[in-house]
């Protein structure tokens, strides 16, 4: 089965019982809104910004922006006391949104949620470019999200290797210290050994060639990269392979 990024929200529901979806998104980016299994999420919101007061996709838009600014719809949200089980970033595809639509996320995010994050692991050079082009653009968004989690240690990530990379994000909350080290002995969890490439990741600072460069090299390392079998596989057995 060749997964998207909803297949994946609508399985973690089944598996974890989430119930409160809020996707962050643009215009252009998400798409994909009207399936997300309300039977399944009773909660569903969509935050969308550089959204044009004309603009209808015959779908709800619970906070609206026209322009990149969104800090008036995360205070909409935070006055509701709202908090979600898992979060779809799919921001618009520049550094700055990205990384400012991450940090936002996880501020808004239960304790036990989990981010989604589209684009992470673009292959055509061409369409991962740090500034908007006409057609398919993943921009730098996994720039973004490698700088985040990587930077974090409150973090756990992997990233699904499906449609066009899906990054997995959840607090470092579920496991205790002497699971986590159950598991690393068992070999559920692989020793982490990227020290090196991910020093070189950080290294590469804005230098968008060369980061692109280090991923397509050194994937599996940085992005911690799974199969959307393995993912699920794991989540259900209750073996995650976030780390």
């Amino acid at each position: 089965m060749n997964y998207t990024k909803v297949d994946l929200i609508n399985e973690l529901s089944a598996i974890h019982g989430y119930r409160k979806y809020l996707e962050i998104c643009t215009p252009t980016t998400g798409n994909m809104y009207g399936a997300i299994d309300r039977a399944r999420y009773s909660t569903c919101h969509r935050l969308m910004y550089r959204c044009p007061a004309e603009f209808n996709d015959g779908l709800p838009i619970d906070f609206r922006s026209s322009n990149l600014d969104i800090s008036e719809c995360v205070n909409a949200v935070r006055a509701g006391e709202l908090k979600y089980d898992v979060i779809l970033v799919d921001p618009f595809h520049e550094y700055k949104p990205s990384a400012r639509d991450l940090r936002g996320a996880i501020n808004l995010l239960s304790s036990t949620g989990t981010i989604i994050v589209h684009d992470c692991f673009p292959r055509d050079a061409t369409i991962a470019v740090p500034e908007c082009i006409d057609g398919a653009w993943c921009g730098v968004t996994y720039k973004a999200y490698l700088d985040f989690v990587l930077a974090r240690k409150d973090l756990i990530f992997c990233t699904v290797d499906t449609d066009y990379g899906c990054g997995v994000i959840r607090r470092n909350v579920g496991l205790s210290t002497f699971q986590r080290i159950a598991r690393r002995a068992s070999g559920m969890i692989a020793r982490d050994d990227r020290g090196d490439v991910v020093r070189q990741w950080m290294d590469a600072g804005k230098d968008y060639d060369a980061a692109f460069n280090l991923l397509q090299a050194h994937a599996k390392p940085l992005l911690n990269l799974v199969s959307a079998d393995e993912f699920l596989t794991g989540e259900r057995n209750s073996s995650p392979v976030l780390r």
